[in-house]
């Protein structure tokens, strides 16, 4: 649809007014989304985020004209079809908001595929027929058992990047395989002059969380070793200290209270040893002498 030049500034004003007033600016893609599932992710998001999708260039001009360290450099993107993105949360939050959202979808041919399509091993539920070719040809070693075809070992039917073909498409339809997403993706965003790609958004919390925990201990431990004394520390390094001043005290034999029970259980095990060695070398002297006398015999 033709845009008059009037309306073209009132789009380019309004975004620009969007983009100076909103914490969080990002690029999405809106490649190959179904209109449906555009309706529920707008839904599901509600007032957490808004999208705007114009002609880029109107959008690159708003990017260009907006009064925000950096924010032109959002215009470098890979978005095949791209739309801008506004929302006052932590970009990180938005970002794994986003992909909850994603859902798999089967492949119908023509697309890239977004990561390794694995075929895995295991029963297929499908009885013998020209399915085993099929299989073979993508790679897949079969046999039949029970009357399915089984798959021996796993194997990649399509690499990450490489398009998926009709024929390919089909196999994997009847494996009741759904190797794509379908829902927004975010590209990049930015925050307080910076810009933060996917591959800074996309955080393995599990890994980060783990991450952190070791590194508090780590912390821990350097304080405690240090003689940092802190509400944290505290506890750990007074009673380290208590442990060493006593087995100072028993080693050096100092009769204190606290520890004159050990001193006398060290004693008494000392005591128990050096009486096994008397014993010990009495028993040789006895021995030796004896066999002295029937030599002299």
């Amino acid at each position: 649809m033709s845009l008059t030049r009037e309306r073209k500034e009132e789009i380019v004003a309004n975004l620009v007014e969007k983009i100076e007033n909103s914490n969080v600016v990002g690029i999405l893609d809106m490649h190959s989304l179904p209109a449906k599932q555009l309706q529920q992710i707008n839904q599901e998001l509600g007032d957490s985020a808004e999208k705007f999708m114009t002609r880029k260039t109107l959008m690159e001009l708003a990017l260009d004209k907006a009064d925000k360290e950096n924010i032109e450099q959002l215009k470098e993107n890979t978005a095949v079809q791209p739309a801008l993105i506004f929302s006052d949360s932590n970009p990180f939050t938005l970002y794994k908001t986003i992909q909850d959202k994603k859902s798999k979808a089967p492949a119908s041919g023509g697309e890239i595929a977004p990561n390794d399509i694995v075929i895995e091993e295991g029963d297929t539920g499908i009885g013998p027929g020209p399915m085993i070719g099929h299989l073979q040809q993508l790679g897949a070693q079969t046999t039949v058992e029970d009357g399915t075809i089984k798959v021996k070992k796993s194997s990649v039917a399509v690499k990450e990047g490489e398009v998926i073909t009709q024929e390919v498409a089909g196999i994997l339809n009847k494996l009741d395989m759904k190797p794509l997403e379908v829902g927004l993706d975010l590209k990049i965003v930015h925050e307080n002059g910076e810009i933060l790609g996917k591959d800074v958004l996309d955080i393995d919390e599990e890994k980060y969380a783990k991450d952190i925990e070791a590194a508090a201990a780590k912390a821990f431990n350097l304080s405690v070793n240090a003689g940092y004394i802190n509400e944290h520390t505290a506890e750990t390094i007074f009673v380290e200290a208590i442990k060493k001043a006593k087995n100072l005290a028993v080693n050096a034999t100092i009769f204190e209270k606290d520890v004159i029970d050990d001193i006398l259980a060290k004693a008494h095990g000392q005591a128990q040893s050096l009486g096994s060695q008397v014993d010990l070398d009495s028993g040789e002297n006895s021995s030796n002498k004896t066999d002295s006398e029937e030599s002299e015999d």
